[in-house]
């Protein structure tokens, strides 16, 4: 723009600036060719002397509540007035989205709130006696070897069916299933175990599961 304006050109340059703004100060961090397009388009359908047109005002978006338009004052106290008077919390409708896009966000951000809130509970036991973090999770650690049930002996159930049935497939399916989540789960809190007591390192795959529990 400075360059424009110091050759006297009187048209604004559009083109460089939609260049500018969407290949090279944008456009090297969008990975997506479809999100890059999309970028492309806000800038086609937002930058352009249209924007100065005053016999047919553009808006960027009006409702009852807000209206996104150029101010009628060029100065810079009335742009800072203009934007301070702009809502701070913007609907989707505002980039032209469905009102509904904004679901996948709101999930999103109360999912990684609630585990935030998670992380920083204290790593200790819920009792008065402040049971040490480690103390705590291998008191788990044997509560789950309690219940833990044995892996089933497929070959020995396999055999006591006469006749192989569709249905009796998947159930051998769903047994080699359910053995080895059971071999896994056997495994990892017995790693856990040994890593509280010194044996082995503790992986931050073990730590992972250690503030799980």
């Amino acid at each position: 723009l400075t360059k424009a304006s110091d050759n006297g050109d009187t048209n604004i340059p559009w083109g460089s600036l939609r260049y500018l703004v969407g290949e090279v100060m944008y456009g090297g961090r969008v990975t997506d060719s479809f999100d890059r397009r999309v970028l492309i388009t806000y800038l086609e359908e937002y930058m352009g002397d249209f924007l100065f047109d005053t016999y047919q005002p553009f808006h960027f978006f009006r409702n009852d509540d807000v209206d996104y338009k150029l101010p009628a004052s060029s100065t810079r106290t009335a742009h800072v007035e203009t934007i301070e008077g702009l809502p701070l919390v913007n609907s989707p409708e505002v980039f032209g989205l469905h009102a509904n896009a904004e679901m996948g966000y709101l999930t999103t951000a109360a999912r990684e709130m609630w585990q935030n809130l998670v992380d920083l509970q204290p790593r200790t036991g819920p009792s008065t006696a402040r049971v040490s973090r480690e103390s705590y999770v291998a008191n788990l650690v044997i509560d789950l070897r309690s219940k833990m049930h044995d892996p089933f002996d497929i070959a020995l159930i396999a055999k006591a069916m006469d006749s192989m049935t569709s249905t009796d497939v998947v159930l051998i399916q769903e047994l080699e299933r359910w053995n080895r989540l059971v071999n896994l789960i056997s495994t990892s809190i017995r790693d856990l175990d040994r890593a509280f007591l010194g044996e082995i390192g503790m992986s931050s795959e073990l730590d992972e599961l250690a503030t799980s529990l």
